[in-house]
């Protein structure tokens, strides 16, 4: 299934005119999201609800689960590299994507469409604190963060929490903890 969708997407799969999709939206009974060009999107899940409260069938959307798509955003190329390795060798397939820093993050969780973004705090630019907030202030609970960071201070780690992030990780990490937080955060998606 397709993380998210176009509004013409949207009135394929209902049966229904791109203005009245546009209209459904307006008036919240669909949930959607502006990309950075202003067109709206509708996350899956928030479309699959729609379908269901509405009885309207799930024509056109696949009940077979996508390859889920992770974005990793860190300015650290060590730690980048860990975490590539990690990701290539885990134990069912991933789609990656990287940003190094808190920009680009934002550009690429618009198109590259991600399930899960593992979230350095410490960046340069637009911090990941920031990037966390205008996710869930954007995409809502869309999208699951793990955050992480190797200046620990329980204040940081409150703040990210508190910032929307699903779950927190030091660095350096630890291998076993860090496969598990990932399960456990693709799995609630």
């Amino acid at each position: 299934m397709k993380n998210h969708y176009t509004t013409q997407e949207v009135a394929e799969i209902t049966g229904v005119t791109h203005a009245t999709v546009n209209n459904w939206i307006k008036s919240g009974l669909l949930k959607s999201f502006k990309t950075p060009g202003g067109h709206n999107r509708i996350g899956a899940k928030h479309l699959k609800i729609f379908l269901h409260e509405n009885e309207i069938p799930e024509r056109g959307i696949s009940s077979t689960p996508g390859v889920p798509r992770i974005l990793v955003v860190e300015d650290d190329e060590d730690v980048m590299e860990f975490i590539t390795a990690v990701l290539k060798d885990f134990e069912f397939d991933i789609k990656m994507d990287i940003a190094e820093d808190g920009f680009s993050a934002g550009s690429k969780i618009h198109s590259f469409g991600p399930d899960l973004v593992i979230l350095d705090i410490m960046l340069p630019g637009i911090s990941g604190f920031d990037v966390c907030s205008q996710i869930r202030k954007e995409l809502g609970d869309e999208i699951k963060v793990l955050a992480m960071t190797g200046y620990y201070k329980e204040e940081n780690r409150q703040k990210i929490l508190q910032a929307g992030a699903d779950d927190f990780i030091r660095k350096p990490l630890v291998l076993k903890e860090f496969k598990e937080k990932i399960k456990n955060l693709l799995e609630r998606t």
